[in-house]
């Protein structure tokens, strides 16, 4: 059986919609099928010509064969509410960006189901999404339950669980917001994970890496299918 690796694309939202589409349809030329697609699903302040349009993208991507997935509410927390203290270290290290981070289990579960209603807004009730990614990957331990309770797999940073809860060791190669000396590490990390003939890696791409890290993200994708590795998306899981 072919080996395997996963391709997502995050952070895919109503704001960068129109200059990321470009970016998703070149990979998906590259890779040879479409790919995973974690959606930011609030729309707030956003303009209504915007939302339609964002709405009209989502529903061709998935028409194209992309799999959308849920990734977080705003991928910005507004409040600390409920937080412990590990969960305000996370906030800290992302700028704010880890919402889920040491949530309580109220706290949690009603930003999760915010972020699920925020989807059915967009893509209607019955599209489920493929996934639930918490922003960062930083969570809490009430989450992944919560995530498995609504038929969703779950990602964190070193793996994914099915609904069902089957694990997937699945190390990740992700370049956004680190410094720049740490770049070539990290692509070389990127190249060992997709060559090593164990695991389900994952190549985690953001909009900010394109297109300064084209090139690089593009070689990665060739390592990955020259090593004889096949592309999936979660529901082949």
């Amino acid at each position: 059986m072919a080996r395997k690796f996963l391709l997502c694309f995050h952070d895919f939202n109503v704001w960068n919609y129109q200059k990321t589409v470009p970016v998703l349809e070149e990979l998906k030329d590259l890779l040879g099928a479409p790919f995973n697609i974690l959606v930011i699903p609030d729309t707030e302040k956003a303009p209504t010509d915007a939302i339609e349009g964002f709405k009209k993208e989502l529903f061709k991507l998935k028409e194209e064969g992309f799999e959308l997935a849920l990734h977080g509410y705003k991928h910005k927390a507004e409040f600390s509410q409920g937080r412990n203290y590990m969960g305000l270290v996370s906030m800290n290290l992302t700028h704010g960006e880890a919402e889920f981070a040491g949530l309580s289990e109220y706290e949690s579960s009603r930003l999760l189901h915010a972020g699920l209603s925020a989807w059915a807004s967009l893509l209607g009730k019955d599209t489920k999404p493929a996934a639930f990614i918490p922003p960062t990957w930083y969570s809490n331990k009430f989450l992944p339950s919560q995530v498995h309770a609504e038929k969703m797999l779950y990602e964190d940073r070193y793996s994914l669980v099915s609904a069902g809860g089957k694990r997937y060791v699945s190390p990740v190669a992700s370049f956004a917001g680190i410094p720049g000396f740490l770049l070539r590490p990290a692509f070389k990390f990127g190249e060992i994970i997709l060559k090593v003939p164990v695991g389900l890696p994952r190549i985690a791409l953001h909009p900010v890496d394109f297109p300064q890290r084209q090139t690089e993200v593009h070689n990665l994708i060739r390592t990955a299918l020259g090593n004889g590795r096949k592309p999936v998306l979660y529901s082949d899981l």
